[in-house]
């Protein structure tokens, strides 16, 4: 019989209650945590947030009007402006 808990039951709830687990931090620690990478990421127009988001109407760089989320359709727009703009470019050959 185990005594300590496995990965796999780590796994089985939300991204959230897995990383308290794991960090033994309060939840609110993580709530702030979160919030700053958001708005990090939001003020120099990283990822996601680079891109205007066509679900709520917020220009690039603003947060999405669902709180501590990013709608799939801004996300599915960014990657699809990475890949657009992967295309145009020769491969490295830098030795």
């Amino acid at each position: 019989m185990r005594t300590t808990p496995t990965l796999e039951a780590t796994q089985r709830g939300p991204v959230h209650a897995a990383a308290r687990t794991a960090a033994g931090l309060p939840h609110s620690a993580l709530d702030a945590m979160l919030d700053a990478a958001y708005e990090t990421h939001r003020r120099f127009r990283h990822g996601a947030f680079a891109e205007p988001c066509p679900t709520c109407q917020v220009s690039a760089g603003e947060l999405c009007l669902a709180r501590r989320s990013v709608h799939a359709a801004r996300r599915l727009a960014h990657r699809a402006r990475v890949t657009r703009s992967d295309l145009g470019f020769p491969p490295c050959t830098a030795p």
